[in-house]
């Protein structure tokens, strides 16, 4: 059957019409749109951002810690996978009443998605009251007062081990979403938008389950060369690092000279000028050491081996660094 039996024209259109645009909004005419070329986008499961790599490394380890010291018992948290997918395919592969909270993500735009699976909140809980391996709740309820403190436990351990743990390479100031939404219902991100997934899984004497952390790839372009560089941010002052900066700015060759007098003269006077002149200079009271135009040195000025010199006798003050040189006159 031909196409135009199916769809007529105006069908086709309306159609056309309501279909998403993937690219992007389309610059105006004679407008480029911008493209940083020395962005590279990482692979789908960022081995290529090795910062990033040992940064859920160092939360693992913080947030097992902290967990373990909360419940009395051994807690273990490691990283399960990530990969880089759509947002809504990873909505759509959550298990049924998952704890979906937005994650502010300042200094850096846009917003990530934490979410705590059923399943690891329930084995917390049981965890805490000295319980064995806990049983599946059923999913016709909600949550308990006990489970809702215990969730927002959890999540007062995470947010803070998680900014300890980004700390080497940017400083976030994270905030959580006060209560759970609906992520089918309440739109957090484009549902076009690739995220970078991030899977945990917590192992306990009982059991054990999953969270997961969702960060926007637009939002991590910005730290894209701290992540891909692999070098730690260190506060601590590098001596060796120091001591050869130092010989080197020490070593630059600087020009120096010696002024011993000056004088003014009009451009009247300097166009008269004709072979044979002679010019008069006051003597000054000392000769002046000038490097780049600034005064540092006053010396005596004589001759010693045959050689025209100048005997540093003092030193002057430092001039401010926005203070003009001092370029009155030609020096003789």
């Amino acid at each position: 059957m031909a196409r135009d039996e199916l769809l007529s024209a105006d069908e086709l259109s309306a159609l056309m019409d309501a279909a998403p645009d993937r690219g992007g909004a389309t610059p105006a005419t004679g407008e480029a749109r911008p493209y940083d070329l020395t962005c590279r986008v990482p692979s789908q499961d960022g081995a290529d951002l090795p910062a990033l790599a040992r940064v859920t490394e160092y939360f693992c380890e913080g947030m097992g810690r902290s967990l373990t010291r909360y419940l009395g018992r051994d807690a273990l948290v490691s990283m399960r996978g990530s990969q880089t997918r759509e947002f809504r395919d990873f909505v759509h592969a959550l298990p049924e009443r998952a704890s979906v909270r937005g994650l502010d993500l300042a200094p850096l735009t846009g917003a990530g998605v934490l979410v705590i699976e059923p399943a690891l909140l329930f084995t917390v809980v049981e965890s805490f009251f000295g319980g064995g391996r806990a049983s599946q709740a059923p999913s016709n309820r909600d949550l308990t007062p006990t489970e809702r403190r215990m969730l927002g436990k959890l999540l007062e351990l995470l947010v803070p081990e998680l900014q300890a743990a980004w700390a080497p390479v940017l400083p976030l100031s994270l905030g959580v979403a006060a209560s759970d939404v609906d992520p089918l219902l309440v739109s957090l991100l484009d549902p076009a938008e690739l995220v970078l997934v991030h899977s945990f899984e917590v192992a306990l004497l009982g059991g054990g389950g999953e969270f997961h952390l969702a960060l926007p790839m637009s939002t991590l372009q910005g730290v894209w060369p701290a992540l891909r560089s692999g070098t730690q941010v260190s506060s601590g002052d590098d001596g060796a690092w120091r001591g050869a900066m130092q010989s080197r700015v020490r070593a630059v060759p600087l020009p120096l000279r010696g002024v011993v007098a000056r004088r003014r003269s009009s451009l009247r006077q300097v166009m008269a000028f004709q072979v044979g002149d002679v010019l008069t200079f006051e003597r000054a009271d000392s000769a002046l050491l000038e490097v780049a135009g600034r005064a540092l040195f006053a010396g005596e000025f004589g001759v010693c081996n045959g050689n025209n010199a100048v005997s540093v006798t003092r030193r002057l003050p430092r001039p401010p660094a926005d203070a003009p040189a001092d370029n009155v006159g030609d020096p003789l």
